[in-house]
């Protein structure tokens, strides 16, 4: 059969099945229709009518498709029906023509397809009849900016919209966030809850132009992030709810609780997981639980949130949302490493992770992964099974992310503190004082999110500060540690399960500072025994660790074997070989054939410290 005559036979038996399956309404029919249809192919139409009869025919299996999570196969359709359109589609089917290249920008976004989005994108621009028929798509390409990490350029494309839509995000932040609080406080959750709903398509578009324009400002200038979130918060209490409604409460709550105010933060997270659930937003309901579960990382028990941040992940996939999809990957790592799971399988989630995030080309995710991949296979030791990413092997830091990292702020943060963390970790001080100068510099810049890191980042700074006080009897830095106990503290009462341990590990180290012997004994074993009971194995091997060497130096070396044991015991089973075997040489060198295998410890329980005795410098 001639390749005419089969293109042809395609086409018929295609057009004939088309029309049954607009009579049986059956999906399986429609699609083995317009497959049919698309391997006849353009040229063999010889009605034009029937063109744009199959283009429509494939817009519908496209949304079809894309209603089914399947983003591949629709962007494939939705190509096809672009194909179909003969010459002056614009003038002569505006609609179907305007529709089809929005949603195969979209399909393209959702499969990393950056090139594609920038194609249809200018293609767009220059025959769109007015500044809101180019919303959708100029939106759809902010995105792409956004996750391919060209954040200048989607900043300026996305304040460049809100400007044209009457929205500018200027003047000062604490008397916009008055204003809205008291907004606010002109409706109780259930009165919010049962706001009217948006519907005018323009303010919607104003929603989500300010939703991706916080996300690029978190990267770019974290201090004018919440002036975004506040403007989502006010816009929807004047013009009515929508699913980026329940965005703009969540961030809103974050904004909150990295303020301070966690019980608070952590109300209107309830409120937008509640709204976006009312609302059936399954285009922001992955979004909003990765962002809201951050803030109840310092409410609820660390490892329950895991399961959260799963769903917020499958929520994301299901429509096609990568960017806020690969979020939830990072957060789910980021989670899982500082709950404590297994390293092994952290880095075989990570591994996953980095290549879901590189087929997709999700380029900001990718940098904000990578340092603490790195510091996984750091505690690890002698892994060779890592992916090549941008690249090159995903354990070696290159040119190109260093030169990133100078104007993504967020970014600089994360790898600072990564490379900080290990450092101490591995007790190499020097290194550790000469990061810890460069950290606190960047940790002194204003970010307005809160995340699951940062307590981390409090906790692990604080007892760096302190040890750094110790070796240099420099006042300033105790003054820092005790600034990160204050911070602690009021973690700790939002939850002692998360914070408990964190907290009295800290004291510890400040009571070490203050030569107050007997009060840090007693809060050493009840860090150990406090991680314990919450199930932080992790910080249970660096609890008995820092006692060890507590004991060590003050004078009680027989005391100090059994915490160094345990310590190694703990390491080994969080899976940190590296970190072991690095402890069980340090054991050898200060005890030498005194070593053995005993880690029974008699652990007692503390009282506050003294802080009458604090050393004067």
């Amino acid at each position: 059969m001639e390749d005419g005559t089969r293109r042809l036979f395609h086409f018929t038996y295609g057009l004939s099945l088309a029309s049954l399956s607009i009579e049986e309404e059956c999906d399986g029919i429609l699609f083995i229709a317009v497959n049919q249809l698309n391997l006849g192919g353009p040229a063999i139409v010889q009605d034009p009518s029937q063109s744009f009869t199959v283009a429509g025919m494939n817009l519908r299996a496209g949304k079809k498709a894309m209603e089914m999570s399947d983003f591949k196969t629709a962007s494939s359709y939705m190509n096809h029906g672009i194909s179909f359109l003969r010459e002056h589609h614009w003038g002569e089917h505006y609609d179907l023509s305007l529709e089809l290249f929005e949603l195969a920008a979209k399909c393209a976004l959702s499969n990393g397809d950056h090139k594609r989005v920038s194609l249809l994108f200018e293609q767009v621009l220059g025959v769109a009849h007015s500044f809101e028929d180019k919303l959708e798509i100029t939106y759809t390409y902010v995105r792409s900016l956004l996750t391919s990490s060209c954040l200048g350029e989607a900043l300026t494309k996305g304040l460049y919209v809100l400007n044209e839509l009457g929205i500018v995000l200027s003047g000062d932040l604490d008397a916009l966030l008055v204003e809205t609080k008291s907004m606010l406080a002109e409706h109780s959750d259930e009165q919010l809850l049962s706001l009217p709903v948006m519907t005018d398509r323009t303010k919607l578009m104003a929603m989500k132009f300010l939703s991706r324009t916080q996300t690029c400002l978190l990267h770019t200038n974290p201090k004018s992030q919440p002036k975004a979130t506040l403007h989502m918060v006010q816009y929807s209490l004047r013009h009515g709810m929508s699913g980026l409604s329940s965005v703009g409460f969540v961030l809103y709550g974050s904004f909150l609780a990295c303020l301070g105010d966690i019980p608070a933060g952590y109300r209107y997270v309830k409120i937008a997981i509640k709204l976006a659930e009312k609302l059936n937003a399954i285009g922001s309901i992955g979004e909003v639980l990765a962002v809201g579960s951050q803030v109840m990382g310092y409410v609820e028990p660390l490892q329950s949130v895991n399961e959260v941040i799963v769903r917020s992940l499958e929520c994301g996939l299901a429509v096609g949302s990568i960017s806020n999809a690969m979020l939830s990957c990072l957060m789910n790592t980021v989670c899982a490493f500082w709950s404590g799971k297994h390293l092994s399988l952290v880095k075989s989630n990570v591994d996953d992770t980095l290549r879901l995030m590189s087929s997709h080309s999700t380029l900001v995710w990718i940098l904000q992964t990578l340092p603490l991949y790195r510091t996984v296979l750091a505690m690890i030791g002698n892994v060779d099974d890592v992916p090549i990413i941008l690249g090159s092997r995903s354990d070696i830091e290159t040119e190109k992310e260093r030169k990133m990292s100078e104007t993504n702020l967020h970014l600089l943060k994360v790898v600072h503190f990564n490379k900080l963390y290990v450092g101490f970790i591995f007790r190499r001080y020097n290194e550790v004082k000469q990061l810890a100068v460069a950290y606190d510099a960047i940790a002194s810049l204003p970010f307005n999110t809160i995340l699951i890191s940062h307590c981390m980042h409090v906790f692990y700074g604080g007892l760096i500060y302190f040890w750094i006080a110790r070796k240099t009897m420099d006042v300033s830095w105790f003054d820092r540690g005790e600034k990160a106990i204050e911070k602690m503290r009021s973690y700790a009462d939002c939850s002692s399960w998360n914070f408990q341990n964190k907290l009295l590990l800290l004291q510890a180290e400040q009571c070490f500072y203050l030569e107050d012997i007997e009060s840090a004994k007693r809060f050493y074993d009840a860090a150990i025994l406090s991680a314990k009971e919450h199930k932080f194995v992790h910080e249970e091997a660096l609890a008995c660790e820092l006692a060890g060497h507590f004991m060590l130096e003050s004078g009680e070396g027989r005391a100090a074997l059994p915490y160094f044991l345990l310590a190694q015991k703990k390491y080994h089973e969080w899976g940190a070989y590296a970190k072991e075997k690095s402890l069980e040489k340090y054991i050898k060198e200060q005890f030498g054939s005194e070593t053995t295998t005993e880690t029974n410890i008699g652990l007692s329980i503390p009282a506050e410290p003294d802080l009458r005795k604090r050393r004067a410098s």
